[in-house]
């Protein structure tokens, strides 16, 4: 830093300043000079420093509990940690994706917390309610800046959510606008709090038109890719009084749904209308394009960064945001 000082012409605090993002205490002329002097000198940030100084490890854990073993190929995992990547990286923070799978409580995940390798941490949890309250609790305990992903606890906690709800009520009421009145809904086996609120959102929009959801509709197998969609379906569609349109929890399973109306030869919409939820890249492009809700994924991921940047830094900000889950129709309904 000296060295940088010396070749810019100014003050070891300045150069301080300038690395650590203090912009607006130097001109833009010594911005200038400072950062040529850092390119041409190859200078770093020491972070291990800095944080050894600041009790800080500059690093945000990503704490996801997770049945899929490739969950990080998953398009909604993969665009909620590329948001939360951008804030965090921009803020000179590390992101550290830990992980865990579905079943006993397991202490590694909050091992990143327990060793205070992280200073604070984003929780995205599956399984069922009293696992996720088991990891929550043992957060708060820990007192660590967190926010939860895809869950609101009543407002107790910073959380990050969609209206999944609504957004799946919106596209049961659009098929029954439609006529239909046979209508399933299939999702993993695992239980996630957006696809739970997803299904609440199906059930209640068929209950207000007056139909009670029939329990041998509703099928939660498998795991969370086309292969199970493709079995639900086949299921769904081998009863005696078939549904004439099938809910996918989400786009993915959505094309297992697609590859069971067509080896049967049935018209998608005419002989089964299909839905999806998130409308991830390739919705569009399917043939008929896929009706689904669009849930911004990748900005609720920077939303997420955001609210434990905040914290870290002692900032006010929003600790609570809820998006809107967007109805797209396409030809498949």
């Amino acid at each position: 830093m000296k060295d940088v000082a010396e070749r810019a012409g100014v003050s070891v605090q300045t150069v301080s300043n300038f690395a650590n993002g203090r912009t607006h205490l130097m001109g833009s002329a010594t911005q200038e000079r400072v950062a040529e002097a850092m390119v041409f000198l190859d200078y770093r940030l020491n972070v291990t420093a800095r944080g050894l100084r600041s009790a800080k490890t500059r690093e945000i854990g990503f704490l996801v509990v997770d049945d899929e073993a490739k969950f990080l190929a998953d398009p909604m995992n993969g665009m909620v940690m590329a948001g939360s990547g951008e804030v965090t990286s921009r803020h000179e923070y590390g992101l550290l994706i830990q992980s865990a799978r579905l079943g006993e409580i397991d202490d590694g995940l909050l091992r990143p917390l327990l060793e205070n390798r992280v200073d604070g941490g984003i929780l995205f949890l599956s399984g069922s309610p009293r696992q996720r309250d088991v990891y929550i609790r043992r957060v708060v305990e820990l007192d660590h800046p967190f926010v939860l992903f895809g869950e609101s606890r009543e407002g107790a906690h910073p959380a990050v959510t969609a209206d999944n709800a609504h957004g799946a009520f919106r596209l049961a009421e659009h098929l029954l606008e439609r006529g239909h009145r046979r209508i399933a809904f299939i999702a993993g086996q695992a239980s996630w709090p957006m696809i739970e609120q997803r299904h609440a959102g199906y059930r209640a929009a068929l209950r207000e038109h007056g139909i009670e959801p029939a329990r041998e509709l509703q099928l939660f197998r498998g795991r969370f890719d086309p292969a199970a969609g493709e079995a639900m379906a086949e299921a769904l569609l081998e009863l005696r009084d078939p549904p004439t349109a099938i809910m996918a929890a989400n786009d993915v399973l959505a094309l297992g749904v697609f590859r069971a109306a067509q080896h049967r030869r049935l018209a998608i919409p005419a002989d089964v209308a299909i839905t999806g939820f998130n409308d991830f890249d390739f919705a569009p492009f399917l043939g008929p394009g896929l009706t689904t809700a669009s849930v911004p994924m990748y900005e609720m991921g920077k939303t997420a960064g955001a609210i434990v940047v905040d914290q870290l830094e002692g900032l006010d900000g929003e600790r609570q945001k809820e998006f809107p889950a967007e109805v797209i129709i396409r030809g498949s309904s």
